[in-house]
């Protein structure tokens, strides 16, 4: 009975390991978000005017399972967002963003001054919920008057490639 319970809880623990290596990777492998003049880029690439308050882009078009699975993160962090006064514009990727942003659900959060405050996935891990986000924090460091100038490259989690 020892042995069964042992294989059982070893199958389980190699099929949530295999589950979690098929769904998870690298926010940008490829390090676009690094490039050179980013964030101007962004904004043409979006068509985006200059707004001269904080502002949190959002960029998710609800595709793929993972996006579907950060709605809640995505509504908190937006209420979070406007109750500390930035503002939240939700963008839908085209195809020209494709080459400068790799993956959704992303932020990106400018200061007002225009400068790049975060540029990145909402948060890490599978389930991509505010528990593992980054957004949240990087606005409370920003209201604190700390601008991280976090880019975030290099985080895991489920995130669908924008093509």
């Amino acid at each position: 009975m020892i042995v069964a319970t042992l294989v059982w809880v070893a199958s389980v623990v190699l099929a949530l390991v295999f589950a979690y290596s098929q769904q998870a990777s690298t926010f940008d492998p490829d390090k676009k978000l690094a490039a050179a003049n980013w964030l101007p880029t962004f904004q043409q690439s979006m068509e985006l005017g200059i707004n001269n308050v904080d502002t949190l882009y959002i960029i998710d078009e609800n595709t793929c399972v993972c996006s579907a699975r950060s709605q809640p993160h995505i509504s908190s962090l937006s209420s979070y967002a406007a109750e500390q006064g930035v503002k939240v514009i939700k963008l839908k990727p085209t195809s020209a963003v494709a080459a400068i942003l790799p993956a959704q659900p992303a932020a990106v959060l400018v200061s007002e001054n225009q400068q790049l405050v975060y540029a990145g996935p909402l948060s890490k891990g599978l389930a991509c919920s505010s528990q593992n986000g980054f957004v949240e924090l990087v606005i409370a460091n920003l209201r604190a008057g700390f601008n991280s100038q976090f880019i975030n490259s290099d985080a895991e989690g489920c995130y669908c490639e924008i093509n």
